[in-house]
């Protein structure tokens, strides 16, 4: 039973009040005092501990007072940099990935004999606005002899279009002529059965695959930002993302049970078809 007693004591002093007391020492007088147990001031001191807590969590939430710290504002910058160059990564990324989607897109346009739609850019900086800055009457007279059809044009003249290192992709006789305006984005051509087809210049093999309607197409990505298309091919010996060289064996004509089927050839540049008798000596 003492046990429980002491313990009841203690609870019991615990809650039991004290007075505390400020007086003067010269007359004894009592100028101040209160009475507190010692749960209340733990219960004081506890409140007082989450008060502080909970105005250094604001503080350091709401304002930039981590930044005065001496190590800290070193580490942010470097967070805030990082983050940064992430941002600006997929960015990157982002309009990567947009441009390979349209190319895509637009090749597969090509490969099924469709105009892409592409935006263009004039080349011609005679129909470019020249408010801001007035042309002088000599820059007026260069710039004329630039992009007229002098010696020194800049334009590109109907001989200096024919590519002289691409070579025909067939030996044959043109059978129908490049007519876009009827759909006919390229010629097609009329040789031997199972004649040799060559890459017309240097490239990579984009796609090499059949269809119904187009039989065996191959289309060829060339450096100079130029794209070939070879259709209606009985048999092709490349394979996607296969380099070639110009003349090089890509596949053959259609064989003699197949003679209907005509070989088509396409010249496109930035998404427009180009006339191939423009570009190549047949």
């Amino acid at each position: 039973m003492r046990f429980f007693e002491k313990i009841a004591l203690w609870w019991h002093n615990i809650f039991r009040k004290r007075r505390i007391s400020i007086s003067d020492p010269e007359t004894s007088n009592v100028s101040w005092y209160t009475h507190l147990s010692v749960m209340g001031i733990i219960t004081l001191f506890t409140a007082l501990v989450f008060i502080i807590f909970g105005v250094l969590l604001l503080l350091v939430a709401y304002t930039p007072i981590l930044d005065t710290m001496p190590g800290y504002r070193t580490d942010a910058s470097r967070s805030r940099e990082t983050l940064l160059r992430t941002l600006i990564r997929i960015d990157s990324l982002e309009r990567k990935m947009n441009d390979m989607l349209i190319y895509n897109e637009n090749r597969i346009l090509v490969v099924e004999g469709k105009t892409p739609a592409t935006r263009t850019m004039p080349s011609d900086t005679l129909l470019r606005n020249k408010s801001i800055v007035a042309p002088s009457r000599a820059d007026s007279l260069l710039r004329q002899q630039m992009e007229s059809d002098a010696a020194y044009t800049l334009r590109e003249s109907s001989a200096s279009r024919r590519n002289i290192n691409a070579v025909k992709p067939m030996e044959g006789i043109i059978s129908e002529r490049f007519n876009a305006k009827i759909g006919l984005h390229g010629i097609r051509m009329v040789g031997t059965p199972e004649s040799q087809i060559v890459a017309t210049a240097e490239g990579t093999i984009v796609t090499a695959d059949w269809s119904p309607e187009q039989r065996n197409c191959i289309v060829i990505q060339h450096d100079n930002g130029m794209m070939s298309v070879y259709r209606a091919l009985s048999s092709t010996i490349v394979s996607k993302g296969q380099r070639v060289a110009a003349g090089e064996v890509i596949g053959y004509s259609a064989t003699e049970e197949d003679a209907e089927a005509l070989f088509e050839f396409e010249l496109w540049s930035n998404g427009k078809p180009l006339d191939p008798e423009s570009h190549i000596i047949f």
